[in-house]
């Protein structure tokens, strides 16, 4: 019999992103660190006060760092702007993160990014990002950049003689368009193996129907106690139960549907804006959770960018 901490979302991602714990459970202190800025990168042959490969590269940089915790945790606690350095994102950002989905506009980005990084109170492996290293870069002009990075997790559980444990790292394939000011303004990126990596951290049997069930109870517990009176969604936790078991479980590796997974996803960010991502966990999907038949959407580059399909990313 699976025993699932009641108190947790002991759904695979959901073990790791969408906890019913409050984010109250985060130290003060760890809220109010002040988030350091990496190490800027400099190459030798340029001058680092107008060469446009440092700025993007640093700007790349300082957005991973935001992802290492507990940098994110003011950003999750508090939501919004104000805890995003500026120069990092532009306000009309948009882009498209492969399994998850298309962002559009500043807020839906900085949650992506930010509100998405797992907190190790939030889960039962204390999974965290506590490192990250950009091991592959190119910007050949002012505008664009490719990157891949490594985000490094491992065990936070001060007192414990697992902590620091290394865990199964992430990967990050991505390209950058930034505008005038350096600020990202577009971006494409893609996360190969995410279900590997969600199985392997938190040891979760995502095809094993029982656990599927009683994974779908801890969401809905977590559902009903953060989307009420506006954003109610289900009448009841029996109701969003029967209502999930009908759907679609789903993977890690395609996030992007009416599925179970999905709205593992989405119910984290209920935490920073509940009238927005409340109805994303509901019945419908919230058109967020919904599905896509392929290649929609995955390829829908002239409607997000609004620029030719294979022009976005292009040095000219």
């Amino acid at each position: 019999m699976l025993r699932l901490n009641f108190l947790i979302l002991w759904a695979a991602a959901a073990s790791l992103f969408a906890s019913a714990l409050p984010i109250s459970d985060v130290s003060e202190e760890e809220i109010n660190t002040p988030t350091p800025e990496p190490k800027k990168t400099f190459w030798k042959s340029f001058n680092p006060n107008t060469d446009f490969r440092n700025r993007n590269f640093n700007t790349i940089s300082r957005i991973y760092n935001l992802t290492v915790y507990p940098n994110q945790v003011p950003i999750l606690t508090f939501g919004g702007a104000a805890f995003v350095p500026k120069g990092l994102f532009a306000q009309n950002v948009v882009g498209r993160v492969d399994p998850v989905g298309n962002f559009t506009g500043f807020e839906h980005s900085i949650e992506y990014f930010f509100a998405l990084s797992p907190l190790p109170q939030a889960n039962p492996s204390s999974a965290a990002i506590t490192s990250y290293k950009i091991v592959e870069f190119s910007s050949e002009c002012r505008d664009i950049a490719a990157s891949v990075v490594y985000l490094y997790t491992s065990v936070v559980n001060p007192g414990s003689p697992d902590h620091g444990k290394p865990l199964p790292p992430l990967k990050q394939v991505a390209f950058w368009k930034f505008n005038k000011e350096g600020e990202v303004e577009k971006y494409d990126a893609w996360i190969p193996n995410l279900n590997s990596w969600v199985t392997r951290t938190t040891m979760a049997s995502l095809g094993n129907p029982e656990f599927q069930l009683e994974s779908i109870r801890q969401i809905c517990y977590g559902t009903q106690a953060r989307c009420y009176g506006p954003n109610q969604q289900w009448d009841s936790i029996e109701d969003c139960v029967v209502g999930l078991a009908k759907k679609n479980y789903g993977t890690y590796d395609e996030a992007w549907g009416d599925n179970v997974v999905c709205r593992t996803i989405h119910l984290v960010l209920t935490q920073t804006r509940p009238d927005v991502h409340c109805p994303h966990v509901g019945p419908t999907g919230g058109g967020k959770c919904v599905d896509v038949e392929y290649p929609e959407n995955y390829f829908s580059d002239k409607w997000l960018y609004e620029e030719e399909t294979g022009e976005t990313f292009v040095c000219k």
